[in-house]
């Protein structure tokens, strides 16, 4: 039996509650939802229910000041949760419309800010297939998770890359991949100097730290260090070293292993840079990450230049084409334990109705 906190990943399509209120399987498509990536696994989303329609709140209690200043991050966490509740309610026979950051609030929520309204109306009696006839890609909402680790010594087939790196089609949104040693060099050096100046930051610190968890763990949320190699015995310390000491030199190496050792680094960039663009970057980054699963695949993440204005800028200069919002890589790793998932009462907020 799953622990408390990784029940969510156990849901099953055959539990779908066909015949139940609207409600109700409003609230199942939402157990997908809340599958989503975010960083660092903060899960800052909440949701209320209307009578046929999703509101989508970014959380932003769960900000992280020091780490995600301009709370990029969190919009962009926010936006694959929209993916998943949207593949999951084609797939279960709704028709979803997405409007992004409607005007007139229902509900005022005090901390939440309105991203979306999803308003679902029924089509068919469901099983619609997401991602064209090749890939399905609802049933790899449960498979996919990030990779912290190491990447395997496994070459990425070049139609596999072109078919992941393809899901990035949005106007204004520019996904670039770098093949060249010296592409990867710059891009290292940037990672690294990130580290060094933000791992010497005491606030900086402390404010990651606040969500770094054991391999044990009972919390609902927060990365577990099993998610980057780190064996049990030394996770239950870890989390107080990493707030007091600059362990940036073991950060920078296993960071460098992930750039040097992945098949594909890429760049995601776009021509604006405010909320609801952050917001539909992460809906297509999530797209983006179950076809990769689909296709065995796995995802390493780099924001950490991105959070820094210098080195953001520098970073802008190197890619000539709009703004940074992401530095990944992919390539075939092992799979891993998921992280933990917040219940999913604790982010419905009550309406009232």
């Amino acid at each position: 039996m799953a622990a408390k906190n990784f029940e969510a990943w156990a849901i099953k399509e055959s539990d779908y509650p066909g015949d139940a209120s609207l409600e109700d399987r409003m609230r199942f498509l939402l157990r997908y939802a809340i599958l989503a990536p975010s960083g660092p696994n903060t899960q800052p989303w909440k949701f209320a229910l209307g009578d046929s329609s999703i509101s989508v709140y970014a959380d932003l209690n769960r900000s992280l000041p020091h780490v995600d200043p301009s709370n990029r991050t969190l919009y962009m966490s926010v936006g694959c949760a929209l993916a998943n509740l949207a593949i999951a309610a084609r797939h279960f026979g709704f028709s979803p419309h997405l409007k992004c950051y409607p005007e007139g609030r229902k509900e005022d929520f005090a901390g939440y800010d309105l991203v979306a309204e999803v308003s679902l109306s029924q089509v068919s009696n469901g099983s619609g297939r997401e991602g064209g006839p090749a890939l399905d890609l609802f049933s790899q909402i449960t498979e996919r998770h990030t990779i912290k680790d190491r990447f395997e010594d496994e070459p990425l087939p070049a139609q596999d890359l072109q078919q992941i790196t393809g899901c990035i089609k949005s106007p204004g949104m520019h996904l670039t991949v770098y093949e060249k040693e010296e592409d990867r060099d710059r891009i290292n050096d940037l990672v690294s100097r990130a580290h060094r100046i933000q791992l010497s930051r005491g606030e900086f610190r402390k404010n990651l730290s606040q969500w770094l968890r054991s391999n044990n763990t009972a919390e609902p949320d927060g990365m577990p260090l099993y998610t980057f190699g780190v064996p049990d015995a030394v996770s239950l310390g870890f989390p107080t070293a990493f707030k007091w000491f600059d362990l940036s030199r073991a950060v920078i190496y296993r960071d460098s292993g992930l750039i040097y050792g992945c098949s594909a680094l890429a760049v995601l960039s776009t021509e604006r840079d405010d909320k609801q663009t952050w917001t539909e970057c992460g809906f297509e980054l999530e797209r983006l990450l179950l076809t990769a699963t689909a296709l065995n695949v796995r995802a390493s993440f780099f924001s950490q230049p991105i959070g820094h204005p210098d080195l953001r800028g520098e970073l802008k200069s190197f890619i000539a084409r709009g703004h940074p919002q992401l530095i990944f890589s992919l390539g075939r790793a092992k799979s891993m334990r998921p992280s933990p998932r917040r219940p999913l009462e604790d982010v419905i907020l009550k309406t009232g109705h």
